[in-house]
């Protein structure tokens, strides 16, 4: 095999020569343009998603149906703004939000769920359920009450008919005793 020439110790390579037949002409996406994608890759999208799964509910249901839905930023304003969630007060999502405004659905790079962030995630939502159970403990008994009391006032004789309990081959009781 021979030896790569050398000029003062240091190696002499040459510059690949392009191929013409590889590229012709600039193919490709221009420098600077980003990517459309959908607004659960982009980075707010996937914030509200994971972390304030309620708040994206209610703004994705707001959008007409189609595959790059793109909700207005006042609708976001307005929805996490009526929300009492502390994720919404993180600088985080200040910076998702100006995001989000500058650029849209159009991202460097999408953010998905992947199986190393899917624990990280999943403990959050428990921790904040946790959370929210201590804060409203009160709240959630007297509801749970308030269900039963209305439960135990609804008249079910006409749910199920004595008839329709009855096997095949008993016969029919009268009212008289």
């Amino acid at each position: 095999m021979a030896q790569a020439k050398k000029h003062r110790g240091a190696r002499i390579t040459r510059k690949a020569e392009p191929n013409p037949a590889k590229r012709p002409g600039r193919s490709g996406r221009p420098k600077g343009t980003y990517k459309r994608y959908l607004f659960e890759e982009t980075k707010l999208g996937f914030f509200l998603k994971y972390e304030v799964p309620e708040v994206f509910q209610l703004i994705m249901q707001s959008l007409p149906a189609g595959r790059h839905r793109a909700p207005p930023l006042p609708l976001i304003r307005i929805v996490c703004s009526a929300s009492k969630d502390p994720s919404l007060r993180k600088p985080k999502f200040r910076r998702y939000m100006e995001l989000y405004e500058r650029d849209g659905l159009y991202c460097r790079r999408a953010t998905v769920m992947t199986p190393a962030k899917k624990p990280f995630y999943d403990e959050m939502r428990r921790r904040k359920l946790e959370k929210f159970i201590c804060r409203n403990r009160k709240l959630i008994s007297a509801i749970r009450r308030q269900m039963v009391e209305d439960a135990s006032k609804v008249d079910t004789s006409n749910l199920y008919p004595a008839e329709r309990l009855r096997l095949p081959w008993q016969t029919p009781t009268t009212g008289k005793t």
